[in-house]
């Protein structure tokens, strides 16, 4: 099991379960020295489910903070969001990002109306899905690039489309220093699904991280817990790094990723 985790959500995204407290409790029972949440972001417009009201905001904060404090002897916490870049939320995320400890980008949807990166089925829509990773980067918005591959959940057959968007994201990775992520979550959690060009985890993909090998991009193992227990099994970790198998990555254990967010945020915050 890893040591270090900055993808942890909590109930309050609606497709969690546990306490808060239960999450720092069987983190610290499965070895874990160095806990970030990040719950999927708020946003004042109306917009799809799965992620937290924006009244929850203040006593999310509240919360984890109260938990750094309780099981400082223990554990290392810290406070961070999932967020998605939408320029006319461009207020908001920068209220996260000037307040929380670190943000990472976990891009779901291509606009507020709903339109879902699951549902992507063309080169066109997967090529606005990496433009969207670009603008958030470009504006240091993030700390790491969440399931970069999440757009394939959907997506048909492994193409030359996807070593392109694969090649695009590298490009993004290596020019603003930003980790990637091989997320061992839903992606690998609901087991292998079958594609017109046979069966695969919907994320992570190794035709992508091929690339990012290849490109040495800085990759860090996010466990995108949504239940306390998977903390307490390598299940879902080893089917992540089954993908990767034989492929020379460049993983940043124990990466230091809030001091790394101080630095980027001196750049716009």
């Amino acid at each position: 099991m890893i040591k270090t985790n900055w993808h942890t959500h909590t109930a309050r995204c609606g497709h969690a379960v546990g306490t808060d407290e239960e999450y720092v409790q069987a983190a610290i029972q499965g070895g874990i020295r160095t806990l970030g949440f990040s719950d999927h972001a708020a946003y004042l417009a109306p917009f799809p489910s799965e992620r937290m009201d924006y009244e929850q905001v203040e006593e999310y904060k509240a919360s984890v903070l109260s938990l750094k404090e309780k099981y400082k002897d223990q554990i290392d916490i810290y406070l961070g969001m999932e967020v998605e870049y939408y320029p006319t939320e461009w207020e908001q995320l920068s209220e996260y990002r000037r307040t929380l400890d670190y943000c990472i980008l976990g891009q779901h949807n291509l606009e507020l109306d709903g339109r879902s990166t699951y549902a992507i089925m063309g080169k066109d829509t997967l090529y606005e899905y990496c433009e969207l990773l670009a603008g958030a980067c470009e504006h240091a918005l993030c700390d790491y690039i969440a399931h970069p591959d999440v757009a394939l959940w959907s997506y048909p057959y492994m193409d030359s489309s996807v070593t392109q968007a694969a090649e695009r994201i590298a490009d993004i990775s290596l020019h603003y220093n930003m980790p990637l992520e091989l997320n061992t979550g839903s992606g690998v959690h609901s087991g292998k699904r079958r594609y017109p060009d046979g069966e695969r985890y919907a994320y992570p993909t190794r035709q992508f991280f091929e690339v990012f090998a290849r490109r040495q991009c800085p990759i860090i193992i996010g466990l995108d817990v949504h239940d306390p227990k998977l903390f307490l099994s390598d299940t879902d970790l080893n089917r992540a790094r089954s993908v990767i198998e034989g492929l020379d990555c460049r993983i940043l254990y124990d990466f230091d990723l809030v001091s790394a967010a101080k630095e980027r945020k001196k750049l716009f915050y």
